[in-house]
């Protein structure tokens, strides 16, 4: 039998070394040809030199984290990527739920350097909650402004209109300039628009979004809309005249966000007519200040819009049901709840190709599950949806189950919001969403994304138990985020996530009661996690320590601090997955964990609460005490 054992593995081996010894011009031509990450990921693991091939091979490359590696290893593991996505800063800063994220890191310097010496020039480069200096965007240039085509910079911070300016100089073959979201200062260039359009004569896409970009010319205005398919402005731009914007945008705009008020409008109906004209635009988006009045003037191409973002609208809910009924080609829609249940029937009944909802909460909305089910029982084909409710029942998250089997991404949020015309009864008392979450990750299979965020509605009630958290492990393997607010019963609910759902990359937890051991769980049976982001639970130091020791992961605590307002933030802490040293660029709230670290780390303001009864008891005692 050992002999046999023998001759099998020699096989085996011979076979293999077989397939190695093609030439390596026919094995770059395979590899070449497989489009996919996460199979070109595969493939870099059979052996070092498939490892090698496939990082020569690769043009596009994510660094899902900053800090994940050094800047030199992408060099040298990519050295022929021409498309580079820079993530920085977690996405809970977007949030406000780290105190003095300004300060937090995410430096673009150490990455600009070893970007400018490639073999080859970057053509697309995007960063997103990056730390981007004016000198950074100047060292860029320098190196990749004649080649590059595509320039994001996301969510990002630290650059002025000087910065800008250098861009607007530079890149002449620039076909995507996005800064949407950034923080800009002022540099003293308020002309860097101006050099823009002159420069970038191939310039296709803007988008200037949530930014305080103003003082922009009309003659550039309506250089930009005839000449770019995609333009989003900025809400602090004032456009004097619309009409000549929307005229120039007739040949060629497919996607417009600008900003305008019926009042101060003289000719809505010749704007009306040409955004009839656009024969091509199918999508408006905000910043869009859109009232009763101009709602009209959109009108005329509501029917084949396919992308829709009403957030930032001044409409109530007639008047958006009115728009939407005739949105019967809408695929992409973002508003608030201000729309209400009376609109999501609507978006229900006229808008059944709809594949992206969003529904952001809004002081003077309220939506329930009635709402909810409308949407679900009319668009089938719904791929992602975020929706901010005030009340929900098993019966809707099963409706939106069976009828829309295609969601991959699905987060419901609960808001304690009330209503004299609703009165909210379905969370009193032990009702539970458990059995609609079970039936949620049993029928969407494709679900790669959950998220279940909740108010507490009182001390002993808790709307996702130990029983739903079970059910996310058991069905919930194809997972790759997960987040919770305000679920779960105690740490044996984790553990069923911590071993079933063997695809998490990245898990937020907040005000949840999950202690060190839940933490053990995760790191020792979670092996495919990313990131990992706690606040305000039971988490303790020991439970720090744990995720600490496993060898690929890096722990950061952010200390308990106060907002603008004065208000406590508690103790939380992040761990990534690195293969590069501890950063030394942390901030003086953030500790870096050791083996020896011996902080105290229980919070001064929070205490998480718990529907053990001992817990309870303990909490209404210290509340007593106070």
């Amino acid at each position: 039998m050992a002999n046999l054992g023998r001759r099998r593995r020699s096989t085996v081996e011979s076979e293999h070394c077989s397939l190695l010894q093609c030439p390596d011009e026919i094995l770059e031509k395979i590899v070449d040809l497989i489009s996919d990450t996460a199979d070109r990921s595969a493939i870099s693991l059979v052996c070092k030199s498939l490892k090698v091939l496939e990082g020569h091979t690769r043009g596009v490359v994510l660094v899902s984290n900053c800090y994940a590696i050094q800047p030199l290893t992408l060099k040298d593991r990519f050295p022929n990527a021409w498309s580079i996505t820079i993530k920085g800063k977690p996405r809970i800063v977007d949030f406000a739920l780290i105190p003095h994220a300004e300060v937090w890191g995410a430096y673009a310097t150490p990455w600009m350097e070893i970007l400018v010496n490639f073999d080859r020039p970057i053509r697309h480069l995007r960063m997103k909650r990056m730390t981007v200096s004016d000198s950074d965007i100047q060292l860029l240039v320098s190196r990749c402004g004649e080649g590059l085509q595509r320039l994001e910079l996301e969510k990002c911070s630290g650059f002025s209109t000087f910065g800008l300016e250098i861009i607007a100089r530079a890149c002449r073959n620039l076909i995507e300039l996005n800064i949407s979201e950034s923080e800009i200062q002022n540099g003293g260039h308020r002309s860097w628009l101006t050099t823009l359009v002159n420069t970038a004569k191939s310039l296709q896409v803007l988008d200037l979004s949530l930014t305080d970009v103003e003082h922009v010319e009309q003659s550039v205005l309506e250089k930009l809309a005839g000449q770019c398919h995609t333009l989003k402005l900025s809400a602090a731009l004032e456009i004097e005249r619309v009409l000549p914007v929307v005229e120039a945008a007739n040949h060629s705009m497919r996607h417009l966000g600008t900003r305008f008020y019926s009042q101060n409008i003289e000719n809505p109906h010749q704007i009306a007519e040409a955004f009839g004209r656009c024969r091509v635009l199918e999508g408006i988006s905000a910043p869009l200040d859109l009232d009763e009045g101009s709602m009209m003037m959109v009108m005329p191409i509501a029917g084949r819009l396919t992308t829709l973002d009403l957030t930032y609208a001044n409409l109530g809910q007639p008047e958006l049901s009115d728009l939407l009924r005739t949105c019967i080609n809408l695929e992409d829609f973002q508003c608030t709840d201000v729309i209400g249940d009376r609109g999501l029937r609507v978006i229900g009944t006229h808008c059944q190709k709809l594949r992206r909802l969003v529904v952001q909460q809004d002081a003077q909305g309220f939506v329930t599950q009635h709402g909810l089910t409308a949407v679900a029982n009319g668009c089938f084909l719904l791929e992602k949806i975020i929706i901010y409710a005030a009340d929900m029942t098993n019966a809707a998250l099963e409706t939106l189950a069976n009828n829309c089997p295609g969601l991959s991404d699905i987060r419901i949020c609960l808001v304690q919001k009330y209503h004299p015309s609703h009165p909210v009864i379905e969370l009193e008392g032990n009702s539970t969403l458990n059995l609609g979450v079970r039936a949620l990750l049993m029928r969407c299979r494709r679900a790669r994304r959950l998220a279940l965020c909740f108010s507490r509605f009182g001390l002993s009630n808790v709307v996702i138990t130990d029983e739903g958290i079970r059910y996310i492990g058991e069905y919930g393997g194809n997972l790759h985020i997960i987040t919770l607010t305000n679920c779960g019963s105690s740490d044996a609910g984790l553990e069923s996530i911590a071993k079933g759902c063997t695809n998490l990359r990245r898990f937020e937890l907040r005000h949840c009661p999950f202690g060190d051991r839940s933490m053990e769980f995760l790191a020792t049976s979670c092996h495919s996690l990313k990131q990992l982001w706690v606040q305000a639970c039971q988490v303790e130091l020991n439970g720090v320590r744990v995720l600490a020791r496993r060898k690929d992961l890096v722990v950061e605590v952010v200390k308990e601090s106060t907002n603008e307002n004065g208000d406590p933030i508690p103790w939380q802490f992040i761990a990534y997955a690195s293969v590069a040293s501890p950063r030394n660029d942390r901030p003086e709230n953030i500790d870096y964990v050791h083996s020896q670290y011996d902080t105290p780390l229980r919070s001064e303001y929070f205490m998480c609460p718990s529907t053990g009864a001992e817990l309870i008891d303990d909490l209404e005692d210290g509340l007593q005490n106070v």
